[in-house]
């Protein structure tokens, strides 16, 4: 074997330690089973023939190329965490490369986390790919060292605690980063992600204060905007950190479901979440009836925390953790301890903090003072932020599902309308005479083939065979459709209007939803469809100020599942509750009063009428 001065501070970890009064280590009861792809062995003459070298100081003149910086970084990662390298060499350049990283991704970050996410332009998607496999590269480098370290006697476990201390949370933060990164792209974070962060969370809170904090990585502290143009500094993520604090932002961001969420308001969750962070705890489970508002996490476990003791994926889990336990205790290295299972974290601090915010700013929106009507109207993003701690407050509490899914075995199309306009549209020609329809139909062919289609433009010949909207299950509540996703796809967004049927047909009496999720998987992105009535019509609604100026509202007239009436109306377009209207019914002139608002969504807004 080859001999290198750089290898002597890995030798000293291995002599003698002479041990001295006071810095006991707690037993590290728990093992520390990491996702990790194994290291080759390498001979003398493979070592000879391609020695690895320091990460290149020539990354420097990428500075101004994010993604082509980013991709050098990954090609270069991916070789050293195939290799066997001493801790602290492997350290060094660890860091070295986490340094030319993070402003490459901060970069990135910044520059598209406003972006469209359906369809994707080309320039985001490459790089959010390539800083998100950077962040899944520089974790695994990380936990290559904790994984040796955590390993170690006492004895030399003392030496590099500091070290262990800082990888764990340099691993938390990546995972963390991974995470938001995919959300922007309605990915989720993969199932080995979440097993890492939970097993080292619950090894090194055995033998380390996770509590102690430290600096944080800056590469996604995005600000919130405020009206006038500046940012609040204040409502950035803390710039420092806990590994306590870190394992509660990725088990509360993975609870939110962001894939519900607008992409382009991913660090508004961020925000709510910082705002209490400092007060939510994860305390060790004692196997007590789970209170109200809160949630549980094991430590062998490959998702978002559960709301049930008893869902069977917990239970499955808990078995697990147990028998790892059981196989731990026989080789007497517990001193008597119980080994952790699982930890417990309270929401209802974050409950009242978003019901605070969301009665905020709804106050605001169903206002009738014209000075909060024409600023909501005028701020944008109060609309949004409501929409999102809508979004949140409605993930804080377990859902079951109340309609059951007919899964789709074959290529079952669904023919797809979106937008508020479009939607209008094709029911104002379901209802003319099928004579005038004939006249209408030349003039819309090319919107009549978008229906059937997601592109008819595609990149490539195979994605053109698929780029037909396919039914992967439906269900009372909704549709769940997919389609090969391209850069011509229909533009989407969580809470767009839609119409649909399942034939040409049942297009003259579609049925309207709209847009409640996606989820990337892969070379397709899968749509889920919130249906919102199957009685529908096109009508025009006027309100008494309206009426003065002989002006009327698109509206689309709906009866709901409860046998009442409702009016969706384009958000801009929005009226008060107690606002008196009339509209067209069934050919024939009918008054209404709003009652309330049924579903409030980005592009509509849903009136009950009474």
């Amino acid at each position: 074997m080859g001999f290198s001065l750089m290898d002597i501070p890995e030798w000293l970890d291995w002599l003698p330690v002479v041990r001295k009064k006071g810095g006991e280590v707690a037993p590290r009861i728990l093992p520390m089973p990491l996702e990790l792809s194994a290291l080759r062995a390498r001979s003398g003459l493979s070592r000879r023939k391609d020695k690895l070298l320091p990460p290149p100081e020539s990354w420097r003149e990428l500075g101004e190329h994010p993604i082509e910086l980013l991709r050098e970084i990954e090609r270069y990662l991916k070789r050293i965490n195939g290799e066997r390298l001493p801790p602290r060499r492997r350290l060094s350049w660890m860091i070295f490369c986490l340094q030319y990283a993070c402003p490459a991704i901060r970069k990135i970050y910044s520059e598209h986390h406003k972006g469209d996410a359906v369809p994707e332009t080309h320039d985001r998607r490459e790089g959010l790919l390539v800083a998100i496999h950077v962040c899944a590269q520089l974790s695994m480098g990380f936990k290559h060292i904790l994984r040796h370290d955590y390993q170690l006697s006492d004895a030399r476990y003392r030496r590099v605690r500091v070290r262990v201390r800082e990888c764990a949370q340099l691993v938390l933060e990546l995972i963390r980063m991974e995470q938001r990164l995919r959300a922007l792209r309605y990915q989720k974070l993969p199932a080995t992600a979440w097993l890492d962060c939970n097993r080292i969370f619950f090894a090194i809170r055995q033998c380390e204060d996770v509590h102690a904090e430290h600096k944080a990585l800056s590469c996604l502290q995005v600000p919130l905007e405020r009206k006038d143009g500046n940012t609040d500094l204040s409502r950035r993520l803390p710039q420092q950190i806990s590994i306590h604090q870190l394992f509660i932002l990725i088990q509360l961001f993975g609870l939110m479901d962001t894939n519900t969420v607008s992409s382009q308001k991913m660090h508004i969750v961020d925000v709510q979440l910082a705002k209490v962070l400092p007060k939510l705890k994860a305390v060790t489970d004692t196997g007590a009836a789970l209170a109200t508002g809160q949630v549980i996490v094991y430590g062998n476990q490959d998702r978002p925390p559960f709301f049930e003791r008893q869902d069977e994926k917990a239970e499955a889990s808990l078995a697990r953790q147990q028998l790892l336990a059981e196989e731990v205790q026989e080789q007497g290295a517990t001193g008597g301890q119980q080994v952790p299972v699982a930890v417990c974290i309270d929401l209802m601090l974050l409950e009242e903090s978003l019901r605070q915010e969301h009665e905020q700013l709804y106050r605001l929106f169903d206002s009738s003072d014209a000075d909060d009507r024409s600023r909501m109207v005028v701020d944008s993003q109060d609309l949004t932020r409501l929409l999102t701690v809508d979004a949140m407050c409605d993930k804080l509490h377990m859902k079951r599902r109340q309609h059951p899914r007919k899964y789709s075995l074959g290529k079952k199309i669904l023919y797809v309308y979106t937008g508020f306009m479009s939607v209008y549209q094709l029911l104002m020609e379901a209802a003319v005479a099928d004579d005038e329809r004939a006249l209408l139909s030349d003039e819309h062919q090319l919107r009549d083939a978008l229906a059937e289609r997601s592109a008819l433009i595609a990149t490539d010949r195979d994605s053109s065979s698929a780029g037909q909207w396919f039914v992967m299950d439906i269900s009372a509540g909704g549709v769940h459709i997919k389609t090969r996703e391209s850069q011509f796809i229909t533009a989407l967004f969580i809470g767009q209007l839609v119409a649909f049927g399942y034939t040409r047909d049942e297009l003259q009496s579609p049925t309207v939803a709209y847009v409640s999720r996606f989820l990337r998987n892969g070379a397709d992105i899968e749509v889920t469809l919130r249906t919102l009535s199957t009685r529908v019509e096109a009508t025009a609604l006027q309100s008494d100020f309206l009426s003065q100026s002989d002006m009327a509202l698109p509206a689309i007239w709906v009866r709901l599942t409860d046998g009442r009436e409702g009016v969706i109306l384009h958000q801009s377009h929005r009226l008060s509750q107690a606002t008196a209207v009339s509209l067209e019914q069934a050919g024939e002139r009918v008054s209404r009063t709003i009652q309330s608002t049924g579903t409030l969504q980005r592009e509509f807004v849903l009136h009950v009428l009474q």
